[in-house]
């Protein structure tokens, strides 16, 4: 374990940040809301790439690319946040190096937070994306990669296009980076518990407590749309999981492996011990840059 990650994790535990998730639901509502004051939609303004934003469903999505015209291939990229909590321009470098690093285009939705809209709304949002992206860069050459809630809607649009009665070509390749999960069953909710001590950025409480934000009031929710281990994902090229193995959502992995399994879909795990949630998203530390080469090595075959 290098210096670096022995400190972030060190930090990470001593800022209290695991805490926050504890709190009771309207004293958690005020903290969201807090954060979310500093975070949103936002317009690069520099030249290291070439950018645009379009609407989907009323909703932004900013486009990054090498080059002025189109790739031939493209990645629906996801941020994280419990699906409650916003993006800020910290992603921006990310998905410069995504797009440099692969060939790819880099699709990035502000999809519709939970806090105000039910988790329907924000799969209509990002499958109306994913199904721009296959009318202009064909079926076959769209992958999805989302860290966190991301690395969850990375894994639900293939949920979601088989639950269609029309479905679409599935991604190319997923990459979920400690994929978001509601536990369903008691074995997943005991792993993740097991877990809690070991986690130094997410509490367990949270994945309990996020399902009353992720329905917002609503009724009729797909399974998968909360826990997406209930999906289905036959037909995609192969799956790639990236986890902290002393995280809670770590503990959901053997039902994300029985999902691939059934649907006969390639996968492969990754789990570093000692790492903060979602690390490898952070590649300035050995640890992160050796994985996020992994997750571009893979983006770009």
């Amino acid at each position: 374990m290098s210096i670096f990650a022995s400190i972030l994790r060190a930090v990470y535990r001593l800022s209290g940040v695991k805490k926050s998730f504890t709190l009771p639901e309207n004293e958690l509502r005020k903290e969201i809301e807090k954060q979310n004051r500093h975070r949103g939609v936002f317009t690069p303004t520099d030249h290291k790439a070439y950018y645009e934003t379009i609407t989907v469903n009323g909703f932004p999505c900013l486009i990054v690319r090498e080059n002025p015209n189109p790739s031939k291939r493209a990645i629906l990229y996801f941020f994280g946040g419990g699906m409650v909590i916003g993006p800020d321009k910290g992603d921006l470098p990310v998905m410069r190096k995504l797009c440099r690093e692969t060939g790819c285009d880099v699709w990035f939705p502000f999809y519709p937070l939970c806090m105000e809209h039910c988790i329907t709304e924000t799969y209509e949002m990002v499958y109306e994306c994913y199904r721009r992206m296959l009318e202009l860069y064909g079926g076959g050459n769209v992958s999805t990669s989302g860290f966190s809630s991301g690395g969850a809607l990375a894994l639900g649009i293939a949920a979601h296009n088989n639950a269609q009665p029309e479905p679409l070509p599935q991604p190319r390749h997923i990459v979920a980076v400690s994929p978001g999960e509601v536990p369903w069953n008691d074995g997943e909710k005991s792993r993740m518990k097991a877990l809690n001590e070991r986690d130094v950025s997410i509490d367990y409480a949270f994945m309990v407590t996020v399902e009353k934000f992720m329905r917002h009031g609503c009724k009729n929710v797909p399974d998968y749309m909360l826990s997406g281990s209930r999906g289905d994902f036959t037909g995609v090229g192969d799956i790639h999981f990236f986890y902290s193995a002393d995280e809670v959502l770590y503990g959901a992995l053997p039902d994300f492996e029985e999902a691939c399994k059934s649907a006969k879909v390639p996968y492969t795990v990754s789990a570093r011990p000692k790492m903060v949630h979602c690390y490898c998203m952070l590649p300035i530390f050995k640890e992160a840059r050796k994985d996020f080469k992994k997750i571009t090595d893979i983006l770009k075959k």
